[in-house]
């Protein structure tokens, strides 16, 4: 299945949902539009609720745009992580590090705004 990502503002959070897999050959269009937004100093949520596979290069660009966020003093947060995505989250010890939430009212209301 193709990649498709989509953004929305939701409070004072941008929502980035990612549908479909996310690897090495596909993941262009999710880097440009995460490092929009973290130019731009926003508070990012990304939802992984439609995302069916991710590989670690795709890991790793979610580790940089989390630590660039972080020296910006801004929230970024994952959403909605299946089971099967969350054990590679488990496995790489990211699960640790970036905040992780069951939905977007529990991100929001744990976070406010930075």
């Amino acid at each position: 299945m193709r990649m498709k990502v989509t953004s929305e503002q939701k409070e004072n959070f941008i929502v980035i949902n990612i549908k479909g897999t996310l690897s090495i050959e596909n993941i262009s269009p999710f880097e440009t539009l995460v490092n929009k937004h973290v130019e731009k100093k926003d508070n990012i949520l990304i939802d992984l609720s439609e995302l069916t596979f991710i590989d670690s290069s795709s890991l790793g660009i979610i580790v940089v745009y989390f630590t660039k966020s972080e020296k910006n003093n801004r929230n970024f947060a994952l959403l909605n992580i299946n089971p099967d995505i969350m054990q590679m989250f488990k496995i790489t010890g990211l699960d640790k590090r970036i905040r992780i939430f069951s939905s977007i009212d529990e991100a929001t209301s744990a976070l406010g705004t930075a």
